[in-house]
């Protein structure tokens, strides 16, 4: 579980990450920031499979609690995090698209570009809620463990 703990928190903050140094590229009409925000995207949905490898091993351990409230909150955790892989998957892929349009001076990347905002925003919302649903099940293993031992 704890290399779950530490790998989830990368897909969540490369894409702020990339959404700040995407704004800098488009406010400064740089070229170069712009394809360094899209490396960034692409790089977020390697993190983003990552934390869903690593997720299933941490599902493991907590499934041999053998809690139901814990089971349950696993089982939410889990489906909200496979909707966020999905839109991290499509930011991944229409930012290599965005890069390689803004390195052959596409007019197709303005277009891309619109796309990216629109998933980051989204992914803004669907990470702070699996986010908050896994550390819902974090604190009340905490709280099990902190009663066992009283």
């Amino acid at each position: 579980m704890t290399t779950h703990n530490l790998i989830n928190h990368f897909p969540l903050l490369f894409p702020i990450a990339g959404f700040i140094v995407l704004l800098i590229g488009v406010f400064t009409r740089n070229e170069l920031v712009k394809r360094t925000a899209y490396f960034l995207f692409v790089i977020s949905a390697f993190t983003a499979y990552a934390s869903m490898a690593t997720g299933e091993g941490a599902e493991d351990e907590l499934h041999a609690l053998k809690n139901s409230t814990i089971n349950h909150e696993i089982h939410e955790h889990e489906e909200r995090a496979e909707l966020f892989v999905w839109f991290m998957y499509g930011l991944g892929g229409i930012s290599l698209l965005a890069m390689l349009a803004s390195w052959s001076k596409k007019s197709i990347e303005k277009y891309l570009l619109w796309s990216i905002w629109a998933l980051v925003l989204t992914i803004g919302y669907l990470g702070y809620d699996t986010g908050r649903s896994g550390g819902h099940i974090v604190h009340d293993v905490a709280l099990k463990k902190g009663s066992q031992t009283e």
